[in-house]
């Protein structure tokens, strides 16, 4: 036979079996890295609704204020509920962004607040015994702007 008499397949054939020995593993040794994850969990099947870009005067009337803002439903029922309601939610989110002061929109730590608040508001205006599940539906408030002009 010929692959017996090969010095180089015998070479090849030890090292590869060497190589499979030594990178070779159990599965009980290999971990997988724990993922520790804070916070709410991600929603499911997210709803978007853009809400558009705000343009506002902040106290003082020295500055504007440009928000792009989007809300994240878990459920189209509400979102389509509060689709038909828009132009009340829009006057609401005006009146809101007017209070912001400037002290307050230059400390980022009042940008989970500030969205919290958002929330809130949003959410008090859905009905108290609602046709959904969730009596409030709005999960995220998302800002793809936000920014004193």
């Amino acid at each position: 036979m010929v692959w017996k008499s090969s010095k180089g397949f015998k070479w090849m054939l030890i090292s590869s079996v060497i190589v499979i020995l030594l990178t070779g593993c159990s599965e009980e040794e290999v971990e997988e890295p724990e993922v520790i994850r804070e916070g709410p969990p991600p929603l499911e099947n997210p709803q978007y609704v853009d809400l558009g870009t705000f343009i506002v005067n902040m106290p003082g009337d020295k500055y504007f204020l440009k928000s792009s803002i989007q809300i994240a439903f878990n459920d189209p029922i509400p979102k389509a509920w509060m689709a038909a309601r828009l132009p009340i939610v829009k006057d609401m989110l005006v009146t809101h962004l007017q209070t912001i002061s400037v002290e307050q929109f230059d400390d980022l730590r009042s940008r989970p607040i500030i969205k919290n608040d958002i929330k809130l508001r949003i959410n008090s205006l859905f009905p108290n015994k609602p046709l959904w599940e969730d009596t409030a539906p709005v999960r995220k408030i998302l800002f793809s702007e936000f920014y004193r002009q």
